[in-house]
């Protein structure tokens, strides 16, 4: 079984081209979703998180009170890396285990990890090859603007807030460009998967 890390920037795809990866019988894990899910009562960073924080940060019902936590770690590097520092580990060993299950499960399946931040929560370490979709930053930037419905300040600071993608292709395997629209980007997949199904000798379903 092999285990891809699907990364990319603000705007650039990525989570379309894990619908993709779907739709060929790959598996996919989002780690994004799963940092959520940990931080719900009876998750596996839950219980840290409230000790580390305190229980302002929770709603009545015990619920993380996410918009209370981004503004006290929105421009306060030190406060986001303790909470990283929680995040990050608990989705770490959550994914160890649903690779494992899955590995015992379909052994020839192909498992996927969709995250924005793999490279830089150290996540590498768990994969077998990094795979970046990549638009050019003019292109994200208007994506970002349209979709969001933000300033191109507003977008600008968020897409600047993040590692550069010529960073993160250096730990790339394939690049997977998404600049002009969907069928560049089918066909763009389609290459990419079939080197990868050659080089690793799949069989496709």
């Amino acid at each position: 079984m092999a285990v891809i890390g699907l990364t990319g920037n603000i705007g650039s795809g990525k989570t379309t081209v894990c619908h993709m990866l779907a739709k060929r019988g790959c598996l996919c894990l989002n780690a994004d979703v799963l940092g959520h899910s940990v931080s719900e009562p009876g998750g596996e960073a839950y219980q840290q998180l409230r000790n580390s924080f305190g229980a302002e940060y929770f709603s009545e019902d015990g619920r993380l009170l996410r918009p209370r936590m981004a503004e006290l770690v929105f421009n306060n590097q030190c406060e986001l890396a303790r909470l990283n520092g929680i995040i990050h580990p608990a989705v770490r060993r959550v994914l160890c285990q649903k690779i494992a299950a899955a590995q015992a499960e379909q052994p020839d399946r192909v498992v996927v990890v969709e995250a924005a931040l793999l490279v830089e929560a150290d996540y590498l370490p768990l994969l077998d090859q990094l795979w970046l979709v990549w638009a050019d930053d003019d292109v994200r930037l208007a994506r970002v603007m349209a979709r969001d419905k933000l300033s191109q300040e507003q977008a600008l600071a968020r897409m600047n807030n993040q590692m550069a993608q010529a960073e993160k292709a250096k730990y790339a395997r394939y690049i997977v460009h998404n600049n002009r629209g969907r069928k560049e980007l089918a066909d763009e997949l389609q290459n990419v998967w079939q080197q990868f199904i050659a080089e690793n000798s799949f069989q496709e379903e």
